[in-house]
């Protein structure tokens, strides 16, 4: 036992003595202690031999950035540069868990005399109420997710600042709807109600807004169910319309909002059957339907020339109990032969169509000489406008922004004269592109009979 405790005092002599004679030796070494991080008072134990160690007298390099995201309930705790044995080596940030009324302070250098000297980061309490009111909400773009509501982000005050919470989807609940959350300024300070879900009232009391606008085009075989407003969880939501098959002796009866005992209750729509008049003769019995009114005002159609065509005009027709209209279409001309066109007709109190047809066209009599008379001044005759002739001017294109599609060439929209004798605009589409062949746009030009100025459309074609 004892000639252990004499080697151990003989060796720290040694080790003393090297030590000591070292720093009379190189009168240059200062003593540099302080409290650096990895130091015990500035004293650093290096390979068994200690050394003295001094703190920095250069600032710390500038911080290295670091990509963080983001972690529910925690704060992120920056890095910072550490002066070990002599030389400055980075430390990486780190995830703290937050604590209540608290905020982390980050840790620092500061520059003490000669020395720079880092200064932990600690937890420091802060005001749980903010004094001021929270910024503007952040414009957040969402669509539509059926059966679900949008809960819209908002601020909340946490350690000391404010945090922007985004929004979420929620279910939507039956009979409820989501109340938004919101700052309120109670006491000098500012207080956040939390959202919720509220009860709704299940019945409105007050009429629908004003149907919204449906543009649509005709589809053979089937019927346009108009959209309507649906009272949905206490406020109004829009259905939009949509097609049903078109029923054999059927006719859609529209639904309807109706006010009873102060509240408004929706009539559904549905399918009734048309009424039918049995004729007085020919058996055996077969029901016969038919318009008991006059068609409706015939459609302008735009149909620009054709060489060697007749254009035969569009016309209503009576079916399933109302009328439909049937488009135009061209006919090629035939030799000696004039095309009559069909018509409605009140036969017994009830409308009949009479078709059109060709009829013979007679040949000019040859022209008889005649003495020549004195000219006569007659007024001109009323102006006839061709097929499809619009005497209101076109508006101005509307702007399509189309990108580029491989093989295809982008077909411009425009305007078209509708039946409701308006112009309605018709989107551009894609065509795919052809051989050798060059798209020409279609336009509208303007022409003169007469004193009337009227536009024609010429159509678009490959070229």
């Amino acid at each position: 036992m004892r000639s252990k405790l004499f080697r151990w005092l003989l060796s720290a002599s040694l080790v003393g003595g090297t030590m000591l004679g070292s720093a009379s030796a190189d009168p240059k070494v200062r003593d540099h202690r302080g409290n650096g991080p990895g130091k015990r008072g500035g004293i650093s134990v290096n390979g068994g031999v200690t050394v003295n160690v001094g703190g920095p007298r250069s600032a710390p390099p500038t911080p290295r950035r670091e990509k963080i995201g983001r972690r529910n309930g925690h704060v992120w705790v920056a890095g910072s540069w550490e002066w070990n044995n002599g030389r400055w080596d980075w430390q990486a940030g780190r995830w703290e868990k937050q604590r209540n009324n608290k905020r982390w302070r980050e840790r620092r250098w500061e520059q003490r005399g000669d020395q720079w000297v880092k200064v932990e980061g600690d937890w420091i309490d802060v005001d749980i109420r903010p004094t001021a009111a929270p910024p503007a909400p952040r414009d957040e773009r969402i669509g539509k997710r059926r059966g679900h509501v949008w809960v819209r982000g908002n601020w909340d005050w946490r350690n000391g600042e404010w945090d922007w919470v985004p929004g979420h989807w929620e279910r939507e609940r039956s009979g409820k709807r989501w109340r938004e959350p919101r700052w309120e300024q109670q006491g000098g300070a500012w207080v956040l109600v939390n959202g919720d879900w509220m009860d709704v009232q299940a019945y409105p009391t007050a009429a629908p807004p004003a149907p919204q606008s449906e543009t649509v085009a005709s589809r053979s075989g089937h019927l346009w169910v108009k959209g309507r407003w649906d009272w949905r969880n206490g406020d109004w939501a829009w259905v939009p319309g949509h097609w049903e098959r078109q029923r054999t002796s059927m006719q859609w009866q529209e639904g309807r909002w109706e006010q009873s005992n102060g509240r408004w209750n929706w009539v559904e729509g549905q399918w009734v059957a048309v009424a039918t008049v049995t004729p007085p003769v020919q058996q055996p019995q077969v029901v016969v339907q038919y318009p008991n009114a006059a068609p409706p005002a015939l459609q302008v159609e735009s149909a620009p020339p054709r060489a060697g065509h007749v254009w035969i005009r569009g016309r209503w027709d009576w079916r399933q109990g109302k009328w439909e209209w049937i488009a135009g279409h061209w006919e090629r001309e035939r030799s000696n032969a004039r095309w009559n066109d069909g018509r409605w007709e009140q036969n017994n109190g009830r409308w009949v169509w009479i078709e059109g047809s060709w009829g013979t066209q007679a040949s000019a009599p040859p022209p008889v000489a005649q003495p020549p008379r004195p000219p006569v001044v007659v007024a001109p005759p009323p102006v006839s406008l061709p097929p499809g002739a619009v005497t209101q001017a076109p508006p101005p294109p509307q702007a399509e922004t189309a990108g580029t599609r491989s093989g295809f060439v982008w077909i411009r929209g425009r305007w078209g004269w509708s039946g409701d004798k308006q112009y309605s605009w018709i989107p551009g589409h894609w065509e795919r592109a052809r051989s050798g062949k060059t798209w020409a746009e279609g336009r509208w030009e303007t022409r003169q009979a007469g004193n009337t100025t009227y536009w024609i459309y010429v159509e678009g074609g490959w070229r």
